[in-house]
């Protein structure tokens, strides 16, 4: 059985998907998550993906298939991911205007050992970053949202006693196996000396459960806590990028009146990112007029 390459993938993508029809996919994705047409928050239903065909048909002269259009979901999704992870990580630099990252030859070439899909940015950061994160962003929230129990530490003597007396109170129980069963005629010292433990045990477990209860209870505060201050948080983030949509910017240059189809197009590839749509909106319309005519 043949098992493709990872180059394979990349050259079938390639040969399938134009930087332009991946343009145009990616703007058709960010209208029907704006429309809030995620189902569960991780896809899209049937009838919304023969929606994004049609419309895809529309401007490509293509058909794709759901298939092949949720593999390139799940692919954009994978890189947008990736890119991510890349410029967080400690001694890479990426420049969002010139879309170019940096970091030391070394590093590069640790990193993408670990993780090959890297590669390409080390010429030209991903395509379409903001927008995709604008996509993904409400796919991947519960990853943003992970709260683990180590990072809500215990504060009192009490709470920091708990695990300690949780794992004594394990040690000290012990319960035979099934290959290692006591034969109670042969062995009674051992039976009473087990019955003792446990008897012993049982003492502590009433307190031991209410300092239990008593953690969980302080760590079900943090948590709600520290949930309530990343939605606030994300809240304020899509407020922003609503303020500078590609909608707005669209009739902005439509209002305009007097800019021809080749400049459009080359301001649809600028307001794919948040930074330059930011830019364009706040300028007057003489300003706008002259931006335009540089591009």
């Amino acid at each position: 059985m043949h098992i493709m390459a990872s180059d394979d993938f990349d050259f079938d993508d390639k040969a399938e998907w134009s930087s332009r029809n991946e343009e145009i996919f990616i703007r058709i994705l960010h209208e029907h998550v704006k429309m809030g047409d995620l189902d569960s928050k991780t896809t899209f239903n049937k009838k919304i993906w023969s929606v994004i065909d049609d419309k895809l048909f529309a401007e490509t002269n293509r058909r794709f298939t759901e298939p092949k259009l949720k593999s390139k979901f799940n692919r954009l999704r994978k890189k947008h991911r990736e890119f991510s992870d890349l410029i967080k990580h400690p001694g890479f630099d990426w420049n969002p205007v010139t879309n170019i990252v940096t970091a030391p030859n070394s590093l590069w070439a640790n990193y993408a050992k670990k993780v090959p899909g890297v590669k390409p940015y080390r010429k030209k950061g991903l395509e379409h970053f903001h927008m995709l994160g604008e996509i993904f962003s409400t796919t991947t929230a519960t990853s943003h949202m992970h709260v683990t129990l180590n990072q809500l530490s215990p504060t009192s003597d009490d709470e920091r006693e708990l695990p300690e007396n949780l794992f004594k109170a394990r040690a000290l129980v012990h319960v035979p196996k099934d290959d290692d069963r006591v034969d109670l005629a042969a062995e009674p010292q051992k039976v009473k000396r087990v019955r003792r433990s446990l008897d012993q045990s049982s003492e502590h477990i009433p307190k031991l459960w209410d300092k239990m209860e008593h953690y969980m209870e302080i760590c079900s505060e943090l948590l709600k806590h520290k949930l309530e201050k990343i939605k606030a948080k994300s809240s304020a983030s899509t407020r922003k990028t609503e303020m500078y949509s590609i909608q707005q910017c669209v009739d902005a240059a439509e209002a305009l009146g007097d800019v021809d189809a080749d400049t459009f197009d080359k301001l649809m590839k600028k307001i794919m990112h948040l930074e330059w749509r930011t830019a364009f909106l706040s300028m007057n319309d003489g300003r706008k007029r002259g931006w335009l005519a540089s591009l």
